[in-house]
């Protein structure tokens, strides 16, 4: 990268249940078992990163109400939640949610294939 810059990845913050799926699908992980430690090592790599930090949802909406609202404001790392829903009912909100964070990554929203129409 030109000037020296160090080139950004994805972190994930996780339980250890899907440390294993992450990083089979390339992304480096950190195990957390609790929001205090998710809150913790979060805390280190906001110094140290400037990609993108993608924290367990559960323990990422039980953060303080001022951590998170500083997280919003931050240009890098972006720091998001990482939906945690696996079930039915839940597909449609961590769809939502994860074409949100491609939104926010990229700057526009992204539509695939013939969503939003019948087929």
């Amino acid at each position: 990268m030109a000037g020296g810059a160090a080139v950004s990845r994805l972190i994930i913050l996780t339980i250890p249940e899907l440390t294993i799926g992450y990083q089979l699908g390339g992304a480096t992980t950190v195990e957390v078992t609790s929001t205090d430690e998710a809150q913790a090592r979060l805390e280190e790599l906001l110094s140290t990163e400037n990609g993108v930090i993608a924290v367990h949802a559960p323990y990422y909406n039980q953060f303080p109400a001022p951590l998170r609202q500083r997280l919003d404001h931050l240009r890098t790392p972006l720091v998001v939640a990482l939906p945690a829903g696996s079930t039915p009912e839940h597909a449609e909100e961590r769809r939502d949610r994860l074409l949100e964070l491609l939104r926010q990554a990229v700057g526009y929203g992204i539509t695939f294939g013939h969503e939003g129409t019948n087929p």
